[in-house]
């Protein structure tokens, strides 16, 4: 039930973001970079971290770097530095279903057998998997039952021992279906899984007859917007102007130049910065990204399902993930190359974190971080309504 009415508390910090009074906010840029300073003192396998802390209630809007972009060619990270979003790109994806729910394309209780590829729903059939049972809804949640083609062992060898290969989405899809049997019927149990919002990926092409990278564009408005560097990697020419891409590790392996397609089609895909991140988070909770001010409480509408080891009921919207910032509420997501974006409405606070890693050690290093500017900004949370 801490899942629940931590969830409650967020919708009710959505629901009254900017009243009450501010406290002045005990934060400098000396704190803020010391901050970032042990971030990179407890992260050693990072070539570089970069962040951004946006909170306008408090006068505060700081961005920095530390560490390389290149480490081989020894240039300096910069804020400004694109990166690979990872899976970060799933809050485009489901604001972009979103849109089309506003659109009246699709409703999120749909079930997706009408929706999908005639490719995909036979093979969804082929592997016990019923199309007319599993809902928009539960593949943006993780309920779908749905396995993961990460879950095959074979696949992420495969990445590594041919970097260049182009994969496509239905290879990723088949290699889920063959894995093993789903994790549990459509909305019995939460468990995290990429599968689902490549589906989702071609929902949104089917729908709009784009193709995703575009059709993301449009529905979102990346332009009044102000994304001006976000892109979907080789499949959207890069936007002009942008510096080069900061290089991406897994482990020792520099990633920079593999072929982006081992996770491109709805699960994540999207290059961005910093800077464009936290402003489309902030536009989400602003307004300015639905058209329907019911759209963004039907995004965050709790699910509750059984965690996918089995020992605990985990509850969850579809659009975010529940997060911390000190004692302040937030939603947010994460991605494989140590991304963590969050944004906690009660305070007005956004906070963007990139370690250029996919060590799992940076995301621990990177609620450090935001604990530490949350707390900074205030002791009392934001208030959590009773039952």
């Amino acid at each position: 039930m801490r899942h629940g009415w931590l969830l409650a508390g967020i919708l009710w910090a959505v629901a009254n973001a900017g009243t009450g009074p501010v406290q002045a906010a005990p934060v400098t840029a000396q704190s803020l970079q010391k901050a970032l300073d042990e971030a990179v003192a407890g992260l050693p396998t990072s070539p570089g971290i970069s962040v951004r802390v946006l909170a306008p209630r408090y006068g505060i809007d700081w961005r920095a770097a530390s560490g390389m972009a290149n480490p081989a060619a020894g240039t300096p990270l910069s804020p400004d530095n694109p990166f690979r979003i990872a899976s970060v790109t799933k809050a485009f994806v489901g604001a972009g279903i979103l849109r089309l729910m506003e659109d009246g394309r699709l409703t999120l209780s749909q079930h997706i057998a009408a929706l999908v590829s005639d490719d995909t729903r036979r093979l969804l059939l082929s592997a016990g998997y019923d199309p007319h049972r599993i809902t928009v809804r539960q593949l943006m949640d993780h309920t779908s039952g749905l396995r993961d083609y990460y879950d095959d062992p074979a696949y992420e060898e495969a990445m590594f021992a041919d970097p260049h290969r182009r994969w496509t989405r239905q290879e990723q899809l088949a290699i889920a279906m063959k894995v093993g049997s789903g994790y549990g019927e459509p909305g019995e149990r939460f468990h995290y899984v990429d599968t689902g919002y490549n589906i989702l990926g071609e929902i949104v092409e089917r729908m709009t007859g784009l193709p995703m990278g575009p059709a993301l564009r449009h529905l979102l408005d990346y332009d009044r917007l102000g994304l001006h560097a976000t892109w979907l990697e080789s499949l959207e020419p890069v936007p002009s102007g942008v510096k080069p891409r900061s290089h991406q590790f897994v482990g020792a392996i520099d990633m920079t130049d593999a072929d982006p397609s081992y996770d491109l089609y709805g699960g994540g895909g999207l290059v961005s910065t910093l800077d464009d991140l936290t402003r489309f988070f902030r536009a989400i909770f602003r307004g300015d990204v639905f058209r329907d001010p019911a759209t963004l409480p039907a995004g965050l509408t709790i699910t509750v399902a059984e965690d996918g080891d089995g020992y605990m009921l985990r509850a969850r919207p579809a659009l975010f993930t529940p997060e911390r910032a000190g004692p302040h509420a937030c939603l947010g997501l994460g991605g494989y190359y140590g991304t963590l974006v969050v944004h906690c409405p009660g305070i007005d606070l956004t906070v963007g974190f990139n370690a250029n890693t996919a060590d799992p050690e940076s995301f621990g290093v990177a609620e450090d971080f935001i604990n530490k500017v949350g707390a900074a900004l205030g002791t009392a949370p934001v208030p959590i309504p009773g039952p």
